[in-house]
């Protein structure tokens, strides 16, 4: 029953937005009504390029400070999808989309996200805490070349001379 909650709202929007789309085009007219979805997907645009460079700025100083960058992509995540949100037509998106642009809003769904995941933070290729051994050597497939051993015309140790 649980699954099926978000598929219901996923079909719903549609129809809330045509019925905003028709209540709203009533109340100021259908050229404001289609000026304001321009001005909302330009503004998504905005978002999109000023703040998404803040949150990828954000996520790099985390990382330049030694510090795992949850929060930055958490942000970053979250305004490309508030960025997103506004781009598309529609009155209700445009509201949610507002609503991830709030800095506190954004703070309270990474907490309440975070609780049901695991971050694991790897450095350089390597996870961080364990070290390989000294004397591990790595080589991509161009730095070695197998050689199989050649014959020996010795003495044999499997056969009794």
């Amino acid at each position: 029953m649980r699954s099926i909650i978000p598929v219901l709202g996923f079909l719903a929007l549609p129809i809330a937005e045509i019925a905003a789309f028709i209540y709203v085009g009533q109340s100021i007219g259908v050229l404001r009504t289609i000026g304001l979805v321009v001005l909302s997907a330009i503004v998504g645009v905005s978002v999109l390029r000023y703040q998404g460079l803040s949150a990828f700025r954000k996520i790099n100083r985390e990382i330049r400070s030694g510090q795992p960058p949850e929060q930055g992509l958490a942000d970053g995540f979250m305004i490309a999808i508030a960025a997103l949100l506004l781009i598309v037509p529609g009155f209700i998106t445009d509201i949610i989309g507002l609503l991830l642009l709030v800095p506190p809003l954004r703070r309270m769904i990474w907490i309440y996200a975070s609780r049901n995941m695991r971050v694991t933070t790897y450095y350089g290729g390597h996870r961080r805490g364990r070290r390989r051994p000294d004397d591990y050597v790595d080589l991509s497939p161009e730095d070695y070349r197998r050689e199989d051993d050649a014959p020996s015309n010795g003495p044999r140790l499997d056969k009794p001379d």
